[in-house]
């Protein structure tokens, strides 16, 4: 086939690739608020702070047992049926080593949070990142063969059956139990839909000299992947020791909306600006600076009015979807969500550093950030949570800052440049937040109050931003136009 062929072929399969991507992301997010929706209206905050309390021990021993392999795979330049076995059988192995460790830790884990559950209830949820081990080699088969439509149809199904199994669960009175079936049936259905797409099979020929080359890439990544779980994770495992189990439960269930919203926002914004990042890494230094500018007001102009939209409808979303039970929840998201917004935007950053080949100053970025939030809670886990969490959200804030001095010489970004690009954007959310929030409680009906909120707050926003950003504005428009 011509090179000319081959290329419009790669384009009409990368073309094809977001449009299932972000279809299939989209569903993803309405079911998992559907789902999110019933069992919050079933199960109370206890039960999901037991579960949440045992999330890191499985969230680290995924990224061990993944090690990076799958990124590893996708750019790998040669790639044979050697390399994906050796992966295959290197992460069961893995898989299964930390299964057994953590099976028999399990009363220790038990004994240090004081709830003797935990031991049966740790011994059957870790199963989870074991049979995902299964799947490792099949995930990077389907990621280097851009069969984003395939991996798109096993998440979602992976996503529906799992929300029933838990419902059901939950309608049967199994309690925190449900949400370890919907979890365990949703590493069970999408590993096998992945081994069902992927066109590799595992042999019993074993040979794990592959392996080595494969970790001088995805070691680094490894380490960063393991922070990044540490850092998503942290709190929601600590506060099962210092705090009450309904207490993690608010604070899970809060986090859990506030993850759902960053997610929402980067994947419309990956969608939308991902061409445009390729621009930044390939332009010359004048172009590079405009792109990245547009790119960063962009998520700007997207998340803040979200984010803080969020935290301003916090109340009423959560006791008109999920119940009264759950008020607590609304205060704690109302904070995070703050913080939540800057972590997004703080993205773009991130991610200019890793496509100019700075893995090892992204790791250790990273690992600063999580072992300054484990000194953070040591300090303040006396104080109520809200002030906590508090703390949390000012370090988010302060740590974009961070990742702007990382980047700001290679990319000729001056000071002035940020605070058009996203500081005016925040204060503009957040005078727009002010101003409805000084009102909205003296409409009684939290139905018409929710829908008033978002209308008055998104309103006084794009007026405030076409009166300072006129020119973005009206470029913002016409790209979701094009877009659209």
């Amino acid at each position: 086939m011509p090179s000319t062929e081959r290329e419009e072929s790669l384009k009409a399969k990368t073309a094809k690739g977001f449009l299932w991507g972000g279809l299939s992301n989209g569903l993803q997010q309405i079911f998992a608020l559907a789902f999110g929706i019933v069992l919050g209206r079933i199960l109370m905050p206890e039960d999901m702070g037991i579960v949440g309390i045992l999330t890191i021990f499985s969230a680290i021993a995924a990224a061990l047992t993944e090690s990076g392999f799958v990124s590893a795979l996708s750019i790998k330049r040669d790639i044979t049926h050697k390399d994906y076995n050796a992966v295959f059988w290197c992460s069961i192995t893995v898989g299964a080593a930390l299964y057994a460790t953590l099976f028999l830790l399990s009363p220790l884990i038990s004994r240090f949070f004081e709830i003797p559950a935990l031991t049966t209830l740790a011994r059957v949820a870790f199963l989870n990142f074991l049979i995902s081990s299964f799947g490792v080699s099949h995930s990077a088969y389907l990621n280097r063969n851009l069969l984003i439509r395939e991996r798109g149809i096993a998440t979602m199904l992976a996503v529906v059956i799992g929300g029933v199994s838990g419902v059901l669960a939950a309608l049967f009175g199994l309690g925190y139990w449900s949400l370890i079936v919907q979890n365990l049936t949703y590493c069970l259905i999408v590993n096998a839909s992945f081994a069902y797409f992927s066109a590799f099979r595992p042999t019993f020929r074993i040979d794990l000299r592959p392996i080595k080359p494969l970790l001088q890439y995805s070691s680094k990544l490894l380490i960063t992947n393991v922070f990044i779980n540490i850092n998503n994770n942290f709190l929601t495992t600590i506060l099962g020791k210092f705090f009450p189990t309904a207490t993690v439960g608010h604070y899970n269930q809060a986090n859990k909306w506030n993850l759902m919203g960053q997610t929402l926002i980067l994947s419309i914004s990956n969608n939308l600006i991902q061409p445009l990042m390729t621009e930044v890494a390939q332009g010359d230094d004048a172009r590079r600076i405009r792109v990245f500018r547009k790119v960063l007001s962009l998520i700007s102009f997207i998340t803040f009015p979200m984010m803080f939209g969020l935290a301003l409808i916090s109340h009423d979303f959560i006791v008109l979807t999920i119940g009264a039970k759950w008020a607590t929840s609304a205060a704690y998201l109302k904070v995070v969500a703050f913080g939540g917004a800057f972590a997004v935007v703080s993205n773009a950053f991130s991610n200019y550093t890793l496509s100019r080949g700075n893995s090892t100053v992204y790791m250790w970025n990273i690992i600063s950030f999580g072992l300054l939030q484990v000194a953070l809670f040591f300090m303040l886990k006396d104080v109520k949570l809200l002030y906590l969490l508090g703390a949390y959200t000012v370090l988010n804030m302060i740590w974009l800052n961070t990742w702007y001095i990382i980047c700001k010489d290679s990319l000729n970004y001056s000071f002035s440049f940020l605070f058009k690009d996203v500081y005016l954007y925040a204060a503009t959310a957040l005078i727009s937040f002010i101003g409805t929030a000084l009102w909205i409680d003296s409409l009684a009906e939290p139905y018409i109050r929710l829908f008033m909120s978002l209308l008055s707050m998104g309103g006084i926003y794009l007026a405030l931003c076409f009166f300072h950003s006129r020119s973005m504005f009206l470029e913002i428009k016409d790209f979701f136009l094009k877009k659209m």
